[in-house]
């Protein structure tokens, strides 16, 4: 797991960000997604699939730019990488509030 500051720009152009811990790119989103959902620290402007997020792997530093569509579509069922990654994209599906 990887301690990583996840952001991203409303329309305003006001900046959210959350730290999470994460195993993946995708779970890094998905789990800023679910936090930004929460009522205390819901933001006026909610993501959209079309929303940029940075993600910035505190050490070592790296940072990574992706929107919520890649990672919806990656979480998409597959069985293409075994039970290990059918369990990772359970798990962003359900972060996300998809089925599955």
């Amino acid at each position: 797991m990887a301690r990583c500051r996840v952001s991203y720009n409303d329309m305003d152009g006001v900046t959210h960000a959350i730290d999470v811990e994460a195993d993946s790119l995708y779970e890094a989103v998905a789990l800023a997604f679910a936090e930004f959902r929460q009522e205390d620290i819901k933001p006026v402007t909610p993501p959209s699939a079309m929303t940029e997020f940075n993600v910035m792997v505190y050490r070592p530093a790296v940072e990574h730019k992706i929107r919520l569509g890649q990672v919806l579509k990656w979480a998409e069922h597959t069985v293409k990488e075994g039970p290990a990654g059918i369990i990772k994209r359970q798990r962003v599906r359900m972060l996300l509030g998809e089925n599955g």
